[in-house]
């Protein structure tokens, strides 16, 4: 089922185009930004989604994500019980990330050889890359503290320093086979549909109403609908469930959730709608669907 990413902003502020997001724990959906972004698991472990790859990460783990590059963190205190095998209490994901603009390097840095290292280490970002490297974490842990206490050309000399850093790791592994094109721009947020998209993919967890939509949007209830409907060849609601549903694939392929769990969720309060709105969808039982793909 081919589903839109959410196409995520990100606001920097008024002196800098690199900023410095903590993410107490992930609750983002599958989402894309124009922005590169250096991640570093701080806490908990779970399932890594970046293009058309999935791998696990733990605490310590450090990536680097391409522009435009779709991702998904799934913690493990969402895809498993709460307990491990062994009696241990799961603990809940964090991270610390360095999301930077690609305006902030020259247009033909190819060309330059001063910038070499850092052109290679970007085209390869574009398929998500993991590094391995003994300490690489401890000394991205204390480059990101320096840059919290920079502004202006020291902030960028530091990012420079710490993409120079994750280029001369030795240990390091690609997370998809597909590399995105950064040059795939993102559209205009602000255009209603993109909006709509927008909310659904923030609140597909919940009751979702068209009024709130409407209100979020600030357009007409009938006349965003139409439009909507005009636009994408879909219903706002068909939208819903679609993103429901690919939520719901992804929990029964890496979860040990029970069904009822899946459903809840992926947004449902009645689990008799959500098996019917699962069929419709993937013309299959969500138990049959967990068979299949573990086969």
């Amino acid at each position: 089922m081919t589903m839109v990413i959410l196409e995520r902003k990100i606001v920097h502020g008024i002196t800098t185009l690199c900023s410095h997001i903590s993410y107490p724990r992930f609750v983002l959906p599958l989402h894309k930004h124009v922005e590169f972004e250096i991640m570093l698991f701080t806490k908990g472990s779970g399932k890594q989604f970046v293009g058309e790859g999935v791998s696990d990460f733990r605490a310590g783990d450090v990536a680097l994500i391409g522009s435009n590059v779709p991702h998904l963190h799934l913690c493990n205190t969402k895809l498993s019980p709460s307990v491990t095998g062994n009696g241990e209490k799961r603990e809940p994901c964090a991270g610390e990330a360095v999301q930077f603009r690609p305006e902030l390097f020259p247009a033909y840095m190819q060309d330059i050889p001063d910038y070499r290292p850092i052109y290679d280490l970007l085209q390869k970002s574009q398929y998500g890359v993991r590094f391995y490297d003994k300490g690489i974490y401890d000394d991205m842990q204390e480059m990101l503290d320096e840059l919290d206490g920079t502004t202006h050309t020291a902030r960028i000399i530091c990012l420079l320093r710490m993409l120079e850093r994750l280029y001369h790791c030795h240990h390091t592994e690609l997370l998809s086979d597909t590399a995105y094109n950064s040059s795939n721009l993102i559209p205009d947020v602000e255009e209603p549909v993109n909006k709509v998209y927008t909310y659904l993919y923030n609140h597909f967890k919940e009751n979702v109403s068209l009024k709130d939509i409407a209100e979020y949007v600030k357009q007409n209830p009938s006349a965003l609908c139409r439009y909507f409907k005009q636009r994408t060849d879909k219903s706002i609601f068909q939208c819903l469930a679609e993103i429901r549903i690919e939520h719901a694939c992804k929990l029964l392929t890496y979860s040990g959730m029970t069904v009822s769990q899946v459903a809840y969720e992926s947004g449902y309060n009645s689990l008799t709608h959500f098996i019917a709105q699962f069929e419709r969808y993937t013309k299959q039982k969500p138990s049959e669907y967990r068979v299949q793909i573990k086969l």
